[in-house]
Formats: C-alpha cells, sequence, structure tokens
C-alpha cells in the first residue's frame, strides 16, 4: 500500500491543520510522499524551503511538484490546468520512479481538506475508483466557507461523498460536514501534542522567564497564536487592563504575528498596560514550548468571525502539557480541546465579565492552577502524536481493501 499526503501549502508557512498531518504521516509506519507547490519564486522563501526540506522528516518525504491553484474555480481554464496537473503529478509519485511496473499499485490519497486538496485527489480516484482509497481532513472553517458559495459547495460535497474516510478534528467539525454531506463517513480523531518536548528544567524555565520585565511573582498569562480577529487577543487584553487597575499582579505575553498586531498593540498602550503586555513577534518551534512553560495560565477565548471558527486548537493541547491552565472560548470545537472545570475554564469569549472572571479566578488562586496544571498534563498526555497515530492507522485499516488495477 503507497501512501500520499496531498497538500498545495506546507512547511514553513503552516498553520494547526498542517502541523496534524505532519506530526502524523512523519511517524507513518511505512513511507509517505507529500505532494506540495513548487519552491517558491522568492529567494528567501525558497531558502527556507529548502532549509526545511533538508531536515529529517521520519517516514516523510516531501515533493514540492504541484502547480500552484491560484483560485478555485471550475470556470477557469487555468484552474482545470491546475487541477489536471495534479493528477499528473499523483501518477508519477505513485509510480515513484519505477514506471508501468507500479501503475496499478494499491494508494490512498490523503488531502488536507476537500478543496482544493481534495478535489485534487478526487479527480484521480475517480480514474482509478478500485486501487484507490480517499481520506480527506476536516478542520471546520473551510466546510463553513464551502457553504458560502454554490460552486465549492458542490465541490466539497463531492469530495466528502466520494471519500472512503473523512478524518474530523472535533465532534464539531463532525456536525458541520453532516450538515453539508449527511452521506459522509466520518470519524472524529482530535489532533495530539509532542508532550517530550515541554518536559524543560526548573532551570531552563527561570532562565527564560527572567528575560521578561516584570516581578518574579507577577502571574503571567500567554497567548500564541496567529494575530487574527477570532483569536480575540482584545479580550485577553482588556482583561488585563481591569485586572492590573484591581491591583492585581498580572502581565501577558502574547507571541506570534498576524494583520491585527497594531491594533493590539495601540489598544494596549491606549488602556495604559503598554508596560504589562509584551508583544514578542514570531517565536520559533523550538522557544515555544519554553514560552509556555514559563507562563502560569494560557488564555485565548477564541470567537466565531463570519465562517473562522476555532476547529479544535492545537495550542490548547501544548499549554496542558507545559502544566498550564487554560481559559479558552465556547465556539467550534475548543471545548473538546479543554475540559471545563478541570483542565481550565471554557468561557463566552463575546462577554467580557466571563473572560475577565476566568482569568482573575486563576491569577488569585494558586492552588487552583497547580490542581488545573496537574490535571492538564494528564489530559496532554493523552493526546500524544503516538497515540493519535494510532488511532487513524487503526481507522485505516477498517477501510475496504484496495484491489490492485491491472497494469
Amino acid at each position: 500500500m503507497k501512501d500520499i499526503v496531498v497538500s498545495f501549502d506546507f512547511f514553513p508557512q503552516i498553520g494547526g491543520a498542517h502541523t496534524w498531518l505532519y506530526e502524523v504521516y512523519r511517524r507513518w509506519s511505512s513511507e509517505v510522499a507529500l505532494l506540495t507547490v513548487r519552491y517558491s519564486h522568492a529567494h528567501e522563501e525558497q531558502e527556507r524551503q529548502r532549509e526545511f526540506d533538508a531536515r529529517d522528516h521520519g517516514a516523510m518525504t516531501i515533493a514540492r511538484a504541484a502547480r500552484p491553484v491560484h483560485q478555485v474555480d471550475l470556470l477557469d481554464p487555468r484552474s482545470l490546468w491546475a487541477f489536471a496537473s495534479h493528477v499528473r503529478a499523483i501518477e508519477r509519485l505513485r509510480r515513484g520512479g519505477s514506471g508501468r511496473a507500479s501503475r496499478g499499485a494499491p494508494l490512498r490519497l490523503h488531502a488536507l481538506r476537500a478543496f482544493p486538496e481534495g478535489f485534487s485527489a478526487y479527480l484521480y480516484r475517480l480514474a482509478h475508483p478500485r486501487s484507490t482509497r480517499l481520506i480527506t481532513y476536516a478542520h471546520g472553517e473551510e466546510v463553513l466557507v464551502a457553504a458560502t458559495s454554490r460552486q465549492l459547495r458542490l465541490m466539497a460535497r463531492r469530495v466528502y461523498a466520494a471519500s472512503d474516510l473523512v478524518i474530523a478534528n472535533s465532534e464539531n467539525t463532525r456536525q458541520i460536514v453532516r450538515n453539508l454531506c449527511p452521506t459522509a463517513r466520518i470519524e472524529c480523531i482530535h489532533p495530539g501534542v509532542e508532550v517530550a518536548d515541554f518536559a524543560r528544567t526548573v532551570g531552563e524555565v527561570e532562565r527564560y522567564r527572567a528575560q521578561w520585565p516584570w516581578p518574579r511573582d507577577t502571574v503571567i498569562v500567554c497567548t500564541l497564536a496567529r494575530m487574527e480577529p477570532r483569536k480575540n487577543h482584545a479580550a485577553v487584553i482588556r482583561a488585563v487592563s481591569q485586572l492590573r487597575r484591581e491591583g492585581l499582579s498580572i502581565a501577558l505575553v502574547c507571541g506570534g504575528d498576524g494583520p491585527e498586531k497594531d491594533a493590539l498593540v495601540g489598544l494596549a498602550r491606549s488602556l495604559g498596560v503598554g508596560d504589562s503586555v509584551l508583544f514578542t513577534g514570531s517565536i520559533a518551534e523550538r522557544e515555544k514550548p519554553l514560552m509556555y512553560c514559563a507562563s502560569d495560565i494560557y488564555a485565548m477565548p477564541s470567537v466565531q468571525v463570519g465562517e473562522m471558527i476555532e476547529g479544535f486548537g492545537i495550542v490548547f493541547l501544548e499549554a496542558a502539557a507545559a502544566g498550564l491552565p487554560v481559559v479558552c472560548g465556547n465556539s467550534g470545537g475548543q471545548p473538546e480541546a479543554v475540559l471545563d472545570g478541570r483542565t481550565g475554564w471554557v468561557v463566552d469569549g463575546r462577554r467580557m465579565e466571563s473572560v475577565v472572571g476566568a482569568i482573575k479566578r486563576l491569577v488569585r488562586d494558586a492552588a487552583e492552577r497547580a490542581r488545573m496544571g496537574q490535571a492538564a498534563r494528564v489530559w496532554a498526555a493523552e493526546h500524544d502524536w503516538a497515540n493519535a497515530v494510532g488511532r487513524i492507522a487503526r481507522v485505516l485499516e477498517r477501510l475496504e481493501p484496495v484491489v490492485p488495477a491491472s497494469p
């Protein structure tokens, strides 16, 4: 059985969806080829891509061979040409350089999402229905986006209906897919976390925390996420401002970057907490565990903005692995990533009193922080990537066997 993952945007520019596939398939029990778009023409970006590709990716081999899809439009000849080229690229990877002898080899295609990747994989499966299985991942927001466009809705329905399995990152996402395509065969499998990355020594953590400009007894809240409206950084900054006015020793570290950064910096200054909110900019992957471990609370009460939702939230598991209690929102799949009252608090991110109340409770109660932090570590261990890989592998084993095609 040959496995090919199709993900047209990929590392080093990624999000949680890409992390999910990467962490699963680099741990796969057999070789996996990942098809993504060709190297960028921009020199700096191409250098980053080549540097990433040169690393050890376990079972995964990266093939940057796909033509970019600049716009998903089945009425545009350029879009149709791109999809046709993807079918040919999949066939080349399936053959693996051995020509006609491997043309009929059984194949599993794993698509990052229903479109554009899933549609390319769907077209390939139409030509090889007996020898190919299609597994499509669902994350939530892309399904809601599909519902806003007649063409995208049609594409997504075709892909979900044709998929031998749709893997949803949460029960909430499962229901969203079901609403769009009632016949889809869906399994809910949560993403995971590399628990071992968060096993840091006291000395490491203290040295990292010492670089932040606040007294040792300051309770530090952190948020590590792309700065965009649905992540709701503004609510956390407003909560810090209010709690400082109430006399609590609290500060906020905002890790990451994004289109809202300048506005958020301005908000902190206008509220008089410019010295109590640190914007770090982009954080290197190797540094992220230290940022979590050096903090006391993780807060990201995400909200739905248009079709954009938090499908699950790997960051909540990362915070849990560091032993942090979490304050998350109640929309999308967030309540499945945090055990309300056990590993943190699930709140309505649109209600400031709820956000402030949850953070205030954790700031004032060190014993509760410790209790929730310990429960969070146990919760994270249940979601170690090795467990996620095992769950996916077991589900795939139950699929109908693939019939090799004639050479």
